[in-house]
């Protein structure tokens, strides 16, 4: 009997001062197969949530000590993945415009809706999911890419550029042979199918880290 796969766990942290507030957003999840973790302060998220964990935050703004705004930024700056929802005041823009600034992912009004509520929950997940796999993907291309020689970084670049082995050796100066052993050493090391694999994953490799990188920007 071949195994079954453990589904991923949705995880919901919610961050909201009001008890009353965290008990009812936590039902609502329940509702939805959404897992969640309340927190009564930014302080006790902090102390209790990994920044770099993919997830999502039901964040509210008007928190004692540090502030909603405050903890969106850390997140921000810290290059989580997590999707921030904040939950502001009705008729709070300027509130709403910084959190969008800052990296969150949407902002919902109180008293808010539970169904639209919910659609963004799941929409944020999925979106930290895929942000998370993104960036793994990434992250384990360049430690391969880490292993290649100097002469092998130089085929690679040159197949980039779509040039074909002829080529690549004309421009090293080496025999076709040797450019075709280079060749095939870096793609068997970057575990690369074809040509257009190699590209594809290259450049989502090359566009992870600035956008890791502009999430925490002011």
């Amino acid at each position: 009997m071949a195994p079954t796969t453990k589904p991923t766990r949705r995880l919901v942290h919610i961050v909201d001062d009001e008890q009353e507030v965290r008990d009812s957003l936590a039902l609502l999840l329940s509702t939805a197969n959404i897992d969640s973790v309340t927190h009564a302060s930014a302080e006790a998220y902090l102390e209790a949530a990994p920044l770099i964990a993919p997830t999502c935050v039901i964040l509210d703004n008007r928190l004692p000590g540090l502030s909603g705004i405050e903890l969106l930024r850390r997140i921000s700056e810290s290059g989580s993945d997590a999707a921030v929802i904040m939950m502001t005041g009705h008729g709070d823009v300027p509130t709403a415009v910084v959190a969008m600034k800052l990296g969150a992912f949407h902002f919902v009004e109180k008293p808010f809706d539970a169904e639209a509520l919910l659609g963004a929950v799941e929409e944020a997940l999925s979106r930290a999911r895929e942000s998370h796999d993104l960036l793994a993907e990434a992250n384990a291309f360049r430690a391969r890419r880490a292993t290649l020689t100097q002469r092998e970084e130089e085929v690679f670049a040159l197949l980039l550029e779509g040039l074909p082995t002829k080529v690549i050796a004309s421009r090293l100066d080496i025999t076709s042979r040797t450019a075709e052993h280079h060749r095939a050493a870096v793609m068997h090391k970057l575990e690369a199918r074809s040509i257009s694999h190699l590209i594809r994953v290259a450049l989502t490799s090359e566009a992870a880290a600035p956008v890791r990188q502009a999430k925490g920007r002011p």
